[in-house]
């Protein structure tokens, strides 16, 4: 039976959208464009495309807000009474938030309302971070000479204004994980949610401008890529914080350096997840790491484990039990709970996803199930079925190259310093995992691994712990004190007590 995601929109009154700005709602911007959802490419609603004139006027609200009003000079009891109320506003409307972020991805609305990625981690990180701004603190030093009575401490400014651009995959989390910091160091932002989804952002940003925050201090603008570019090189933005594609991370890091922008760019992985023989329990290890390519947003997270490299003594159990995991998946409407996967994200992402499967065909790996696309009810949504590789050797594009997609590529090893080259040899260094009983053999190989976080026997995102990637999967940290110095400047001051 086919199904409709209308529904929803209407039951929650989604109309066309409009931009925030300088504390009010308003239309205006450069044109509208349709947001489409996934899973049956039906056209959700109307966006505004906010283009450069739409940009520089929420640019000009967030800098005369900074400059000229109270925030950044608000003492913390002061902003603290005004973000903590937003974390129980979020709680209050968490139903709604995840059923708009599911309208906006097609995530399983199981997963959009328990998982890492739902509005209650979103609440979360406003409180963790409401929590900082009492504890943003400097340093005093000893006197290093007794040449001068000079005396240093250091301060900790707000950067200013922030330019937060945040992904479709996780619409939710990552508006909280750059706003929450942001304003909590006493800087404005303007963010602009990816043109694919942006419905949750604006339920967000609705709640904000229920808030007691000063106008100005929160704007918001929706569009595509002429939005983005007219934010990221804006020359009163001081900071960009980006979430995205290593493609678009690295053009704004190549034209955003007029006035030598702050950055934070979270961007690609292709991530190694290496399974030892020692590992508690191989069937463990595949069906969660088959799980995170064929559940949930079905391979469409950076930080996912593509690269199964898998001890050889155990492959083919491994690969047994990653095929007894996708025979459970369930495609379908994603307000139904029982569907645990979500569909590509358009027909150009489809058609990507599609493209890489044959080239792992035609470079040799062996397809051992999937990468067909299922029909019937399913036939007008963007949705293709998991696929697994085996004989996949680390050169193949399929190994190489981020997918973004449900397509797992196993490869086997026989030493643990061959694994590890294995897992290092790639471009991206986002996240990775490592399955082991060995406590030895897990420090070791995670000291060896270069990537910018490692799971053992595990991996989750928590707001007050770090995480980030290093070569071409980006740029600084996100989370706990790492977040507060993205968004901060160290000011050095030199008392002269002589004086």
């Amino acid at each position: 039976m086919n199904f409709s995601v209308l529904p929803i929109r209407d039951r929650f009154g989604v109309g066309p959208g409009r931009l925030f700005i300088n504390g009010q709602w308003r239309d205006g911007g450069e044109g509208r464009f349709d947001q489409i959802h996934p899973s049956t490419n039906e056209v959700v609603t109307n966006l505004i495309e906010a283009g450069v004139s739409g940009v520089n006027e929420a640019v000009a609200a967030a800098r005369h807000a900074f400059d000229n009003g109270p925030w950044r000079k608000m003492a913390a009891r002061e902003r603290k009474r005004i973000l903590q109320p937003i974390v129980e506003a979020i709680y209050a409307a968490e139903e709604e938030i995840a059923y708009l972020q599911t309208l906006d991805n097609g995530m399983p609305i199981h997963f959009s309302r328990h998982s890492r990625v739902s509005s209650r981690v979103a609440a979360d990180n406003f409180d963790h971070y409401a929590g900082w701004i009492d504890k943003i603190t400097g340093e005093t030093f000893p006197q290093y000479t007794d040449a001068t009575n000079l005396h240093y401490l250091t301060f900790r400014d707000p950067v200013g204004v922030v330019a937060a651009i945040t992904p479709w995959n996780g619409p939710v989390m990552t508006f909280a994980m750059k706003v929450a910091p942001a304003l909590a160091c006493g800087n404005t932002v303007v963010l602009k949610p990816s043109e694919l989804a942006s419905l949750a952002a604006i339920r967000l940003a609705d709640i904000l401008a229920q808030s007691d925050l000063p106008p100005g201090v929160f704007n918001l603008v929706t569009g595509g890529p002429i939005t983005g570019q007219a934010l990221s090189t804006h020359p009163d933005v001081d900071k960009v914080s980006f979430t995205g594609s290593p493609v678009v991370g690295e053009k704004i890091l190549s034209t955003s350096g007029s006035n030598m922008k702050r950055m934070s760019l979270e961007l690609g992985g292709k991530s190694a997840a290496l399974v030892f023989p020692d590992t508690r329990d191989v069937r463990v290890a595949a069906r969660n790491l088959m799980g995170l390519c064929s559940t949930f947003l079905s391979g469409q997270v950076c930080s996912t484990p593509t690269r199964a490299v898998v001890h050889k003594s155990i492959l083919d159990e491994f690969v047994h039990h990653a095929q007894e995991q996708v025979r459970e998946i369930r495609f379908g409407d994603p307000f139904d709970p029982a569907t645990t996967s979500a569909p590509i994200i358009s027909k150009r992402q489809l058609d990507r996803v599609c493209s890489y499967i044959e080239s792992g065909k035609q470079e040799g790996a062996r397809l051992v199930f999937g990468g067909d696309r299922p029909g019937g009810h399913l036939a007008n949504g963007n949705w293709v079925n998991p696929a697994l590789f085996v004989d996949v050797d680390n050169t193949m594009k399929i190994a190489r190259e981020e997918i973004f997609g449900p397509v797992l590529s196993v490869i086997g090893f026989e030493t643990e310093d061959e694994a590890v080259a294995i897992a290092n040899d790639s471009e991206y260094g986002l996240s990775g995992g490592i399955y082991t009983t060995d406590l030895s053999r897990a420090f070791r190989v995670a000291h060896a691994m270069r990537t910018g976080s490692i799971g053992i026997n595990g991996y989750s995102v928590m707001p007050n712990s770090p995480t980030g990637g290093i070569k071409r999967s980006g740029i600084g940290r996100e989370g706990g004190w790492t977040t507060i110095e993205a968004f901060t400047e160290l000011k050095t001051v030199m008392l002269n007590l002589d004086a």
